[in-house]
């Protein structure tokens, strides 16, 4: 049962070795997602599909959409991190209209930050 998951999975792989610029093999992204080798192994292989855990924590990791994994389509924006951020403090309370404090000045100020590191990467 080969699928496009497992393609996306290697060529996943692939792009984190690009990306860290040395060999990222099964162990290792095994250990970062927190399942065993075997389990990726058999993704990679198309011997058995992710179960909804393991799809999650993928997602996770890479940034990429369920979408992307299981259906193969590459378009695939984020969430931007200041919209998330701006919802949060809104329905916490936080922000209740346009004056806004120093203390949460910085907490958006972080996430401007966090979403310029993800668009220059």
């Amino acid at each position: 049962m080969s699928t496009i998951f497992s393609k996306k999975l290697k060529d996943y792989r692939k792009e984190l070795e690009t990306k860290h610029q040395e060999k990222f093999g099964q162990v290792r992204l095994a250990n970062e997602l927190g399942i065993s080798k075997g389990i990726i192994g058999d993704l990679e292989r198309g011997t058995r599909l992710p179960s909804k855990k393991v799809l999650i924590k993928l997602v996770e990791h890479s940034g990429k959409s369920i979408n992307y994994w299981m259906d193969g389509i590459e378009e695939y924006e984020a969430p931007n991190s200041v919209d998330l951020v701006l919802d949060k403090m809104i329905e916490k309370g936080l922000i209740k209209d346009i004056n806004i404090d120093d203390d949460a000045w910085e907490i958006i100020k972080k996430a401007v930050l966090l979403e310029i590191e993800r668009k220059l990467k």
